[in-house]
């Protein structure tokens, strides 16, 4: 055997011979800065108008979602406390981070249909809990969409009709001081 070959073989001999350098040892998971938060789904209301002279046909315009007020704001309310203020009432539900009751100030989110019907912006809708008066939430004309509080109403009353009347519906119709409201 040449000087080369004897050189090349013991080479690969002493390669396979040797010691992988070692894998460092694996450190332990520091904990987050930040904690993950919870979201827990809360059902909020807005108070309908009927069509005059139905039998408790929901009016799905701008009359039963106006928004107004400075800012300019669509109202909701985290109960039916006054039930009897309106004929109906529509049920959603707002995605809400923490535990319950939520303190004031907190901001949900509201799933609203993709695309947005009406020419209404894009969702999730931030509502928020400002609590004035109690129970009180409410979503933003510019998080609505519009340039006038009637655009951002009509822009309102198709996201909430589009969502009651889903094949799986996100908005459900409840009775007031009506019965049979649909």
């Amino acid at each position: 055997m040449s000087k080369a070959l004897l050189t090349l073989l013991s080479t690969m001999v002493l390669a396979s011979c040797a010691q992988l350098p070692p894998t460092p040892t694996p450190q332990p998971q520091q904990p987050r800065k930040t904690a993950d938060v919870a979201w827990y789904p809360t059902h909020l209301y807005r108070g309908l108008r009927v069509v005059a002279g139905t039998v408790n046909q929901i009016d799905w315009s701008r009359a039963s979602f106006g928004v107004s007020g400075n800012p300019a704001t669509l109202s909701l309310f985290n109960n039916m406390a006054h039930a009897a203020a309106f004929p109906c009432w529509l049920r959603i539900s707002v995605d809400v981070p923490g535990n319950p009751p939520p303190p004031p100030l907190v901001v949900g989110d509201l799933t609203i249909p993709n695309p947005p019907p009406g020419g209404a912006n894009a969702g999730p809708w931030p509502v928020v809990f400002d609590n004035v008066p109690p129970g009180h939430w409410s979503i933003a004309r510019a998080t609505i969409g519009g340039a006038s509080n009637n655009a951002a109403s009509d822009r309102a009353a198709a996201v909430f009709t589009a969502m009651a009347h889903a094949p799986l519906p996100t908005a459900l119709v409840r009775d007031g001081s009506a019965v049979g409201c649909h």
